[in-house]
């Protein structure tokens, strides 16, 4: 291969390392890589040298920008998106890009592109630079930033920010419960993805001298996105092995192109095709290791954390809440407030108005609600998970970049993590895979997720859902350790025996009504209760 093709082959891995941020590492289904390589590479044409004749690293700083400001809107326009929508909206963009390019051959010169002299030099005045560009250089230039997006991509995951990542990639969702900003961080991972695929599409248009439609196209977007996916689930390596195998792309295809008589980007198209239905067919996980839980131990008698408070004090309360949804009236002035240091229980038949009344507590910044199903992040072990809850409070809008330099604020802290385990009777599953826990310990897990944002009201959807009795037993344990601790736990059960034996309060809900507030003894008696559930309260 000449210095030209080592070249080429660089900017694409560059490409492919920026589109794994978003597909590998955030998990957002991305199939527009062309757009954000027509971005840089039309930008640096139309305004460096032969063009507007900005200079050269001005031309090419300002692409970049304008493709992290193209990925930036991407995030925002398909913020309900996720999955195969996503996929195929940003597949769309490519298209689109595609189209405009042909449609004003006057500007973009057409199906025959825009023919630029390659800059022979790269002068900097204000560092002294005068760099000749020859390949060779570009080899130097694509291999050094494919370097420093690796190592930033290493960095990142070892530190908040990748954990952000790891919950965003894994469960989007429990994500959003736990704290990640998670629009604000597709935002960021999309335009930071649109500006290094960008800039390799600005290297390979300075080093060609020359940019057609052709090498931008959704044929490339859907190549890029394969190159990732051919890597699986590793994060560096990955877009190495795909790059690899899409180099010894065109001569199979034009080979196959030649024996059955066929156009050559119909070929590649095809072979293309192939390549990406067997990825997503025979593609595996990827093994983990994980350590050997031990003996689940008893629960570990932790201090109180930052969630607890002064026992009896009312951390959240909200009055007259009326919610109703298409006309129909879902809470009619409902009322609940949680205390420090309690269990408090919200019952009910289904109807009634329980999940619409967490919902509305859930939207206040104290609280944590944990999800009525049991949800796990499969591919990311339970430490970790429980470490995605205890990032909590220390998210800001620069915990990447404060990460990337080593602050003190990027830091997790130490204790929260095996605290919030010990306090759930987890700490046997430290490193484990979740998806090899009990169904129990899955439950408890997600229970763990929430204490170590030390929030100080846990929010409880059915959290013995699916339990066996001796299961329920340390849910009632940890419920109680919980509140000892000092945490409001607010608990939706359907177990009227569980509530009976746990809560400290209960209140009954009746058509969107509170129809009875007090100890259980008091609710279980109470006349209106007992008409309304026939007595089954407790039983």
């Amino acid at each position: 291969m000449s210095a030209v093709d080592v070249a080429q082959v660089l900017y694409l891995l560059l490409a492919a390392l920026g589109l794994s941020l978003a597909v590998s590492w955030a998990g957002l289904p991305v199939l527009g890589g062309g757009a954000f390589l027509a971005v840089g590479a039309y930008g640096t044409a139309l305004l460096g040298p032969g063009g507007e004749h900005w200079p050269l690293g001005l031309a090419v700083l300002a692409s970049v920008g304008l493709g992290a400001a193209v990925g930036f809107v991407v995030a925002v326009g398909a913020s309900r998106l996720d999955g195969p929508p996503l996929a195929l909206a940003t597949w769309a963009l490519a298209w689109l890009v595609q189209r405009l390019l042909l449609a004003y051959p006057g500007t973009f010169g057409g199906a025959d592109g825009l023919t630029r002299p390659a800059p022979a030099h790269l002068v900097t005045r204000t560092f002294g630079l005068d760099l000749e560009l020859s390949p060779a250089v570009h080899v130097g230039i694509a291999l050094v930033c494919c370097g420093l997006v690796v190592l930033a991509l290493l960095r990142a995951a070892r530190g908040p920010g990748g954990l952000d990542l790891a919950a965003l990639r894994e469960g989007p969702e429990i994500a959003a419960t736990l704290g990640v900003p998670v629009a604000r961080r597709r935002r960021a991972v999309l335009a930071l993805a649109g500006g290094v695929i960008a800039f390799a599409g600005a290297g390979n248009a300075l080093l060609l001298g020359l940019v057609v439609p052709s090498d931008v196209s959704p044929l490339v977007s859907l190549q890029l996105f394969v190159a990732v996916l051919l890597g699986g689930t590793a994060r560096w390596w990955g877009p190495v092995l795909g790059v690899a195998v899409l180099t010894a792309l065109p001569p199979v295809a034009d080979a196959l192109a030649r024996a059955a008589d066929v156009d050559v980007e119909r070929s590649r198209g095809v072979l293309t095709a192939v390549l990406l239905l067997a990825v997503v067919v025979l593609r595996g996980p990827v093994g983990r290791r994980f350590s050997r839980p031990g003996p689940a131990p008893g629960l570990a008698a932790a201090a109180p954390d930052a969630g607890s408070g002064i026992p009896g004090r009312t951390v959240l309360a909200v009055e007259d809440v009326h919610v109703t949804y298409d006309g129909v009236v879902a809470l009619a002035g409902a009322h609940i407030d949680l205390r420090a240091g309690e269990v408090h229980a919200l019952v009910g038949p289904n109807g009634s108005g329980k999940t619409t009344l967490l919902k509305q507590l859930a939207r206040h910044p104290q609280a944590v609600r944990t999800p009525q199903h049991t949800v796990v992040m499969p591919h990311l072990a339970a430490d970790r998970q429980v470490a995605v809850g205890a990032r909590g409070g220390a998210r800001s809008r620069h915990a990447v970049l404060r990460h990337l330099l080593a602050t003190p604020s990027s830091r997790i802290p130490d204790s929260r993590v095996p605290d919030a385990l010990a306090a759930t009777g987890l700490g046997h599953v430290v490193g484990a895979d979740p998806q090899r826990l009990t169904s129990g310990d899955q439950r408890l897990l997600q229970v763990a997720r929430a204490v170590a944002t030390g929030a100080p009201a846990l929010l409880l959807d059915e959290p013995a859902a699916g339990m066996t009795g001796d299961e329920r037993a340390r849910l009632r344990a940890v419920l109680r350790h919980l509140a000892h601790r000092g945490t409001a736990v607010l608990l939706v059960e359907h177990d009227m025996r569980l509530v009976g034996e746990v809560a400290d309060r209960v209140t009954v809900l009746h058509q969107g009504r509170v129809l009875a507030c007090g100890t259980p003894d008091q609710v279980r008696s109470d006349p209106a209760v007992r008409r309304a559930y026939l007595g089954t309260l407790g039983a």
